[in-house]
């Protein structure tokens, strides 16, 4: 187990003010509860933007309008840095990120106290790399809107928490080792096979990435269509609502209602009859009957099965020469009757015997045609039932486009988007069913099918394996991945189900007046008996989530939020306040004046170790704060004043905040 704590940062010559924060609290190390109170226009979503920055070592690749948009306006600084100081398991770990703003480019000084010093790159400990990815750095620092992402199915947002924090990419890890070892032994070809040997390894990462962009595709892909099927259902049932509520088409929008339902009923039942026929090879042709009778009358003739065949070797074993000219002895009449039970035995009997009793169950005579006459009575059927329901739908749009014509202009947006969205869902739609395809040709390029790619992998699987003779560690590296897959599906679940539990009884006291709870997690959080919730509620329940998560996490990581409690009503604040010290180690809260209400008592009294500082910039208009300054306390820089006081943090108040 690891514990990572935030013991501060400090800024120079960026857009944000030039201020050195320090969280080391009366207990000399970073303080359990620490609150900035900073005004709107101060630069909270700079730092935050920068901390992620300088901890992911991202900012390197960033381009050059990029960088430069940090720079102060009308500061005439070159170069701008800032450094973030972490604390691993009470060990120092600094990353300072430098901004070039004349050439437009990033650097990075990384400082690792009794291992190694000071290296003019981002580089971070082997142990911390996995935590501090943007994807991971998220879960830890973030604002109101990751509440939102949490309950967006589109973002997938609580699935990838629970990975992250339940660090179940360390069994991808394990994979890809076994990986890497099948690889290594199959790289070792000989002189003869290994120009062949790396062709197929070479096909092998293609379609391994190919695997992995279809995987990915066909999950967008059909979380979309499901998202689109669900407007595509509200739009239409606001139509049909408008077109019902007009006198002009009531009637006949309910006719054609009605018609469309049975119609679509009809096309349903004919289609299933349809398939059912199909699947008869009778029912195509008459002349499958005639000939299925004719080998049915040859089996009578032959007296197949069974009985004739085994009359056959009896009467053989009488006669005094064998068939092949020989003389009969006693020894081969004996092998003759042991071997004849291998010819013709019990199953295939049973086989032809049930062959000639379909065939005199399905079939009258040999100019039967009455399944092929059902089969065209379906299909005809079918073809009624298809072009009534393509008339009711007919009627319906005439309906709609006549009040179009006469001014509806919401009716007019709800067909536009109707339209549209169906087109965008027949899209997602074709792209599935390429993807899941079971028929696509061996020749595709690219392949979609997922099943043919599959098969091309294990193809070429096989051949390397067959090369290097390494079939069994093949087979082993198989299982091993089957069998992590597997632990991942099932760990991912069981987490999911404990995650709903724990988070459901932690919001019985979050929300106490407020019965919105969790119904299951689905890639993304899924509320129980309603789709949508306030924002206020929403940060409520991405709070419990996450905090839910963090506490079963091996690892122990600071919690950094963006107004932590602005869109939560007073009650719901304490509540929370109360939960965040049992469940991190370390709160970190950028926040405003008017969040202090119930958030901040409740936070104080739940922690006896809270850090209050209030920072604001040094402008004309915030002149009047510099006078009720505390005696001790205070930093003044060029450009910002920065308080660690708590009376002045629990009284200071602007009224109209700067930008």
């Amino acid at each position: 187990m690891m514990q990572i704590s935030l013991s501060g940062w400090a800024s120079t010559g960026l857009r944000c003010p030039d201020v050195e924060i320090d969280l080391v609290g009366a207990k000399r190390k970073p303080a359990k509860v620490a609150l900035i109170q900073m005004p709107n226009g101060t630069g909270k979503t700079t730092t935050l933007e920068l901390l992620k920055a300088t901890l992911t070592g991202k900012a390197d690749s960033w381009p050059e309008d990029k960088v430069r948009s940090y720079r102060r306006h009308g500061d005439a600084t070159a170069k701008g840095r800032f450094r973030v100081t972490l604390l691993m398991d009470d060990r120092p770990l600094t990353f300072e990120l430098t901004l070039d703003f004349e050439n437009g480019t990033a650097g990075y000084r990384t400082t690792t106290p009794g291992s190694g010093g000071v290296v003019s790159m981002w580089k971070p400990p082997g142990q911390m790399r996995n935590f501090l990815t943007p994807e991971f750095l998220n879960l830890f620092i973030f604002d109101g809107e990751f509440a939102d992402e949490l309950l967006e199915r589109d973002a997938g947002r609580a699935d990838k928490a629970i990975d992250a924090l339940c660090q179940l990419y360390l069994l991808e890890h394990v994979a890809a080792v076994a990986d890497r070892k099948w690889k290594s032994k199959t790289i070792q070809g000989g002189p003869t096979t290994a120009s062949g040997l790396e062709k197929h390894h070479q096909q092998l990462v293609a379609y391994v990435k190919r695997k992995e962009d279809l995987t990915k595709a066909r999950e967008v892909a059909e979380r979309k269509a499901d998202a689109i099927a669900t407007i595509i259902a509200e739009l239409t049932a606001k139509i049909a609502d408008r077109l019902s509520s007009v006198e002009a088409t009531q009637t006949q929008h309910n006719a054609a209602q009605l018609a469309l339902q049975a119609a679509t009923a009809a096309v349903d039942r004919t289609a299933a009859e349809v398939m059912s026929g199909l699947r008869m090879p009778l029912a195509l042709h008459p002349v499958f009957s005639g000939a299925l009778l004719e080998l049915k009358e040859n089996l009578d003739h032959l007296k197949l099965p069974e009985n004739t065949s085994a009359q056959f070797f009896v009467d053989l074993c009488e006669e005094s020469d064998c068939i092949c000219g020989r003389p009969m002895s006693e020894v081969a009449r004996a092998e003759i009757i042991k071997r004849s039970k291998g010819y013709l035995d019990a199953e295939e009997s049973g086989t032809i015997n049930a062959l000639k009793h379909d065939i005199a169950t399905f079939i009258a005579g040999p100019r039967d045609s009455s399944a092929h006459d059902r089969l065209q009575i379906s299909l005809a059927a079918l073809a009624t039932a298809r072009r009534e329901q393509r008339q009711a739908e007919q009627t319906l749009r005439a309906l709609a486009k006549e009040l179009i014509d006469g001014g509806d202009e919401a009716l007019k947006e709800w067909e536009r988007s109707l339209e549209q969205n169906k087109t965008q869902q027949a899209e997602y739609k074709s792209m599935l069913l390429k993807i899941d395809a079971t028929n696509e040709s061996e020749d595709a390029d690219p392949v979609w099918s997922l099943k043919l790619l599959e098969t091309k992998l294990n193809e070429v699987r096989d051949k390397i394996a067959a090369i290097t003779k390494t079939v069994k560690l093949k087979n082993q590296t198989a299982a091993i991945h089957s069998i992590l897959e597997r632990t991942v599906t099932l760990a991912r679940e069981r987490i999911r189900n404990e995650l709903v539990i724990e988070s459901n009884g932690r919001l019985e006291t979050v929300l106490a007046n407020d019965p919105l709870r969790i119904s299951h997690i689905d890639k993304s959080l899924h509320l129980a008996h309603q789709g949508g919730a306030s924002v206020g509620q929403k940060l409520s329940v991405g709070y419990t989530f996450l905090m839910s998560a963090l506490n079963r996490g091996n690892n122990d990581f600071p919690l950094v939020v963006d107004s932590p409690a602005n869109p939560i009503d007073e009650g719901v604040r304490r509540n929370i306040g109360k939960l965040i010290p049992e469940l991190c180690t370390q709160f970190v809260g950028f926040t405003i004046n008017t969040e202090r209400a119930g958030f901040v008592t409740a936070l104080e009294r739940a922690s006896d170790d809270c850090l209050f500082l209030t920072m604001f910039r040094k402008t004309p208009g915030t002149q009047r704060l510099m006078q009720n300054l505390p005696a001790s306390g205070v930093t003044e820089t060029d450009n910002a004043i920065l308080v660690r006081d708590r009376g002045y943090f629990m009284s200071f108040d602007v009224t109209r905040e700067e930008d």
